[in-house]
């Protein structure tokens, strides 16, 4: 066999091998941005979830029991009111439930959760909670406390 049939012979063997490896590649190149996506929307899902839980909680320590402070001159949440304006905070996010509600005092604390489903096929439902707390406070030195 001389060098040019034996040239020519790899050259036949070695065809379609690019191919090959751009379908490998390709399918890792999808397969990492599959991985980017998923992990950016449960990144977006927590933090929707954190600024639902405080946002909620903020709601429920503005209902305040108004004819206790007047009485006693001590800050104290009403608990129904508190619990149904963070109920109503929640309505306005399709996405988010209110998973518990805690009045103790002049603190409120809500726990909220909130359910993805990932991007196409790939990958399982999660869920994401988040427990956030506020406190009503008398006054502008109540604040500085």
């Amino acid at each position: 066999m001389n060098a040019t049939a034996y040239r020519r012979r790899l050259q036949l063997d070695e065809r379609g091998s690019i191919s090959i490896a751009g379908a490998v590649f390709g399918i890792g190149i999808f397969l990492l941005v599959g991985l980017v996506l998923m992990q950016g929307q449960s990144l977006g899902s927590l933090s929707r979830t954190r600024e639902a839980a405080d946002n909620a909680a903020r709601a429920g320590a503005q209902q305040i029991d108004t004819d206790h402070l007047l009485g006693t001159g001590e800050v104290r949440i009403d608990r129904v009111l508190a619990t149904q304006a963070v109920n109503e905070y929640a309505a306005n996010l399709p996405s988010v439930q209110v998973t518990s509600v805690e009045v103790v005092g002049p603190t409120i604390t809500v726990t909220v959760a909130e359910t993805i489903t990932p991007i196409g096929a790939i990958g399982r439902t999660r869920t994401f909670t988040a427990t956030e707390s506020a406190t009503a406070l008398q006054g502008v030195t109540g604040a500085i406390e």
